[in-house]
């Protein structure tokens, strides 16, 4: 598409019009994490495309790489240069628990899991036992094949089965069935994914393609295993029958997973505010690689289109001069706190205070604890290397996306089963009147409160067509 690529820089602020807060997006700040050099880029429009916030309640110092699911560098920046700038989000009070990250868990694709990855991989047990691959209708399926398609009267099932609310159809396997199911038909633990028994294509999907291309698995899962002595015609490898987990995680160990919140969006996936637009991750209800490909090239597009329109706006040189002060500050210091500690200490207030059960007493003092550590330990911090500013500035995203998801909490008084969201204070579940999307954003740097009805985008057709009449028609 011609964008040019600057690697290796982290983008970390989003300049306004006049420097004001939720004014027009005219450019960002970035900083080379080789270099330290500090970047300004003048743009007429904007798309935010940095994932989700992650290592909100999981971190571990010892194994930073497998402290999220996702990418150690994709841990919500954009989120936390959004919400400073004046970005209304919704949804961010949702989190589900802990699956597949921090200490407790393998790293991820690194056991043979039959799920997404892996799928669909035969699994044998401790004594060599095959589990079979059931259908919807209870039947075992017999051919590998079969494993891919639905029954007859199945329109669909999603990334090989699983239950949720949200599947249309129920569809049963060793990649569904609980564990104790299993250990009850008389399954012996622990489980084996059984790749030598499969057919040389399908083994060479599943390990060569599958699992080297997936987004962490080339070198620590490929590449390691491989020279470890690990051969997929040969040897069997153990997956102890919770996926990537090792063990049940604990209630206040969450995540934001599964379609979870993030920027609210308008048709041409704009923000609320002028000149910026975001796309995948950055979405609220996002999914995934898919959403990602189709929503960078829909922003792309209406980016595109807006910039036809208007004219260039000066860089504010104070907004900038705050940006280089904030650098300085982290680099010009003989010791201080490290970014490991600090994303600890977050981890440690968010699962004691913003855990699965919540109530406004504990995100009251979640919040002022998060407060107390801006004011008194993110001024400690320092960095020794362009490498350690990269994580430095990090981490004290991550401090502003947990603040954000504490408000979110607070701005929901009612509990949600699709949110995954419990009160105490009010367990009433899904009450009528909190049918509705709540959004939170900066004015004035005081936090405003909102909601959308449930149904705010209108007709799906209709306004498709209304707003990509010129793309339809390239088309047709």
């Amino acid at each position: 598409m011609g964008v040019k690529i600057y690697n290796r820089t982290m983008a970390i602020s989003l300049l306004t019009k006049g420097g004001k807060q939720g004014a027009r997006v005219i450019g960002a700040t970035g900083v080379n994490v080789r270099t330290g050099k500090l970047y300004i880029y003048k743009a007429k429009a904007t798309i935010l495309c940095m994932a989700r916030p992650t290592r909100i309640w999981l971190f571990s110092p010892g194994f930073p790489g497998t402290s999220e699911f996702r990418p150690l560098q994709c841990m919500g920046d954009g989120h936390a240069m959004g919400w400073k700038a004046g970005v209304e989000f919704t949804m961010m009070e949702k989190s589900l628990r802990g699956l597949w990250s921090g200490e407790r868990s393998f790293p991820p694709y690194g056991t043979g899991n039959t799920h997404n990855t892996w799928y669909a991989c035969s699994l044998v047990d401790a004594n060599g036992k095959e589990i079979p691959w059931v259908d919807r209708d209870g039947n075992i399926l017999k051919e590998i094949s079969q494993r891919y398609r639905p029954v007859k009267g199945q329109k669909l099932f999603l990334k090989g089965g699983g239950e949720s609310d949200f599947h249309l159809y129920k569809y049963l396997g060793p990649d569904t069935l609980p564990v104790e199911d299993l250990l009850n038909q008389g399954y012996k633990l622990p489980f084996y994914a059984d790749l030598p028994s499969m057919s040389e294509l399908e083994r060479k999907v599943i390990w060569g393609l599958m699992v080297g291309e997936e987004g962490k698995s080339k070198i620590p899962i490929l590449d390691t295993y491989t020279k470890a002595g690990f051969n997929p015609n040969r040897d069997l490898l153990q997956s102890y029958g919770e996926g990537w987990t090792s063990t049940s995680f604990l209630p206040r160990e969450r995540q934001l997973f599964g379609v979870p919140g993030g920027v609210l969006n308008d048709w041409e996936l704009k923000t609320n505010i002028d000149g910026l637009y975001a796309a995948g991750d950055q979405l609220f209800a996002s999914d995934c690689v898919g959403h990602a490909a189709a929503t960078g090239h829909y922003a792309g597009r209406h980016a595109a289109k807006y910039v036809k329109k208007i004219s260039e706006v000066p860089i504010d040189s104070h907004q900038v001069e705050v940006e280089k002060r904030r650098i300085l500050y982290l680099i010009n210091k003989e010791d201080g706190i490290g970014w490991k500690e600090f994303n600890m200490h977050i981890t440690r207030i968010m699962q004691n205070y913003c855990g699965e059960i919540k109530s406004e007493e504990l995100l009251k003092i979640g919040l002022k604890l998060l407060k107390q550590m801006e004011q008194n330990e993110a001024p400690m911090l320092h960095a020794r290397n362009p490498h350690e500013l990269l994580r430095t500035l990090e981490v004290l995203n991550i401090l502003t996306n947990a603040k954000l998801i504490i408000y979110s909490c607070l701005a929901r008084m009612a509990s949600c089963k699709q949110l995954h969201f419990k009160r105490s204070d009010f367990p009433e579940m899904d009450p009528p009147e909190w049918h509705k999307f709540i959004t939170v954003r900066l004015e004035n740097n005081q936090v405003e409160v909102g909601e959308k009805p449930i149904d705010y985008y209108g007709s799906l057709r209709q306004n498709y067509e209304a707003y990509n009449d010129d793309y339809i028609r390239r088309f047709k």
